[in-house]
């Protein structure tokens, strides 16, 4: 049996649509068609009524709670054969991955020298894919920042996600001219948007957190930046920013966990300026699924991410990056 067959099988059948089942899953609506003729061949029955909405056939209404069964056992089994060589507890967790570079070093090697019995299974995705991939794929315990909570999934906040203006030095002074030294002091209070409006933006698609950032920002400052390129990865657009291609949206949380010595390199090229926090900024939250509960040596992790993020606020040890612009 091909698993990935029911998996695409579970997507259309909850969608209710092949379109939506195949940007969920990540690939082509020809190719998602595909899959479903070739199990509806294996199976020797049709599956779907070609209909709008979308209906389960006879069959394929029987099919539905069997394919699910399948994928929960395949997972099982999994998770039972990882333990036979890295222990006996096992974890599955799906993490933004950004969020992955700054905090994991922090906190995942004291967690496995505490729980050397424990196999944690990292599933490190951009905002977009892990929301839609989590409703197909087994996880405990979700961190990151997701647009909307899923279906049956609990969401706890652990850290607003404040934003930083990432600005390139020689942009600053292009803009600024005599008064550069009054406007970083200026903005390294709070920095107004507006007063870059005619600057070249770095883009994050809409569908990522830091996209929506950006979105919530020009909205709130009612502009219409000239936008240069267009990238999925915070990282690259943050290295761009830093090599003067044009102004970004940063989160603080990122920044913060950068070590000193990266920071200052960095702001030999940049400026960081904090912008205002806006309410319909997204928080980095944990995500359970209601269903299964947070258990065991996965409460034990939750927790040790919880207690990370509660002595970042607090600006305890060496989480804090020194001042800004410093």
């Amino acid at each position: 049996m091909d698993f990935t067959l029911l998996k695409s099988f579970i997507a259309v059948a909850e969608e209710k649509s092949f379109s939506s089942a195949a940007k969920n899953l990540f690939i082509s609506q020809q190719t998602l068609s595909k899959q479903i003729a070739k199990l509806e061949e294996d199976l020797d029955t049709a599956l779907f009524i070609r209909s709008r909405p979308l209906g389960l056939t006879p069959d394929g209404g029987r099919l539905l709670p069997i394919a699910k069964e399948i994928l929960q056992l395949k997972q099982q089994f999994e998770e039972s054969s990882s333990k036979s060589f890295s222990g006996t507890h096992y974890i599955h967790l799906g993490i933004e991955h950004t969020i992955a570079r700054a905090i994991l070093p922090r906190v995942l090697p004291r967690f496995l020298r505490e729980h050397p019995d424990t196999f944690v299974k990292l599933s490190e995705e951009s905002p977009d894919v892990m929301q839609k991939s989590i409703s197909y794929e087994g996880v405990d315990l979700v961190i990151g920042s997701l647009g909307s909570v899923p279906d049956k999934f609990e969401s706890i906040p652990l850290c607003r996600k404040e934003q930083l203006l990432v600005v390139p030095k020689e942009l600053m002074a292009a803009l600024a001219g005599d008064r550069l030294d009054e406007q970083v002091e200026k903005f390294s209070r709070s920095a107004d948007l507006s007063f870059f409006e005619s600057a070249p933006f770095i883009k994050i698609p809409r569908q990522s957190s830091g996209g929506r950032a950006l979105g919530s920002y020009l909205k709130y400052y009612d502009i219409s930046p000239r936008f240069v390129c267009e990238l999925t990865n915070i990282e690259n657009a943050f290295q761009l920013a830093n090599s003067g291609i044009g102004v970004f949206i940063y989160a603080k949380v990122f920044w913060d966990m950068l070590g000193p010595e990266l920071q200052a390199d960095y702001l030999k090229n940049i400026y960081i300026f904090p912008l205002p926090y806006l309410p319909d900024l997204e928080d980095v939250c944990a995500y359970y699924n209601r269903d299964a509960g947070i258990t065991g040596v996965t409460m034990e992790l939750f927790q040790a991410v919880k207690e990370f993020f509660e002595e970042y606020k607090a600006g305890s040890g060496d989480i804090i990056a020194p001042p800004i612009n410093s």
